[in-house]
């Protein structure tokens, strides 16, 4: 009779629609058109507000959901969080990459993370106006993409260590809301930009919001507001467009996630 049960079971599963097949955690994507994605919610019923983390050069999705500090802070504060999976970098790759340069023969991939977050919404009952993109490093880049070409996408922004490339756009869309961390120390991204592999060039922070500025319709270049919390030195740009709102923190360590990092977003962003 067990036997028969469980061949029975796996029948039952078989006939189910895809959309209700478990997926997600690191071990079991969601499919989409154009990619995967990796996705852990809070428990609760929701709707959940959500962060989408996009990973650094040669990282994984599953990898975002095994940094289990970061995983658990989000959940503590009711967020879930979607960890898509860039396109691999080369035949057979598992490392993935961001197409933060909008090459035409990459993925597109502002419309593939249009796509996650709809249908991660639908899956994990996500509040579509609650909803972060974020990333590290060349994540960041991403985000900071997305954010210029694209703000409607998400409702906020939190790059991590990442730069727009040069040369720089004449102009970003606006409004949007953005907080960009950094680490002063930071060898691999430092502030200003520098070259990499055959001539690429990362961009410059300060240009950068400059451009986001005045896309968002700030009165002002220099921040109405300042502030320390703990290893953070903070600048806020609040005299902008209503809807917009701009700010950067600073730590003194190098290319990492700092610590108290989700924290100090998730403030930001409920404030």
């Amino acid at each position: 009779m067990n036997r028969f049960s469980k061949i029975f079971g796996m029948m039952a599963l078989a006939l189910l629609p895809t959309q209700a097949l478990a997926c997600g955690d690191a071990e079991q994507p969601c499919e989409i058109d154009g990619g995967v994605y990796h996705a852990e919610a809070p428990t609760g019923d929701g709707p959940h507000a959500g962060l989408v983390f996009l990973h650094g050069w040669g990282g994984r999705g599953d990898r975002v959901l095994n940094n289990r500090r970061l995983v658990t802070a989000l959940h503590k504060r009711g967020y879930a969080i979607i960890a898509p999976q860039g396109s691999p970098r080369r035949n057979g790759g598992k490392g993935g990459s961001w197409n933060a340069w909008q090459h035409q023969t990459r993925r597109d991939d502002i419309a593939f993370l249009r796509t996650v977050v709809a249908d991660a919404t639908k899956r994990f009952n996500l509040d579509p106006e609650r909803i972060i993109l974020s990333g590290f490093s060349l994540g960041g880049m991403m985000t900071w993409r997305v954010a210029c070409s694209a703000p409607d996408t998400f409702t906020a922004y939190a790059p991590i260590a990442g730069l727009l490339w040069r040369p720089l756009p004449a102009r970003c869309e606006g409004p949007v809301r953005l907080f960009h961390t950094h680490g002063w120390s930071d060898p691999v991204v430092p502030l200003e930009g520098r070259i990499v592999g055959s001539g690429l060039q990362q961009g410059d922070l300060f240009a950068g919001l400059t451009i986001l500025r005045q896309a968002a319709g700030c009165k002002t270049d220099a921040p109405n507001g300042f502030g320390r919390e703990e290893q953070y030195q903070i600048r806020h740009w609040k005299n902008c467009t209503e809807g917009a709102a701009l700010a950067m923190a600073l730590h003194p360590g190098g290319h990492a996630i700092p610590q108290g990092w989700s924290g100090l977003v998730l403030d930001w962003f409920e404030k």
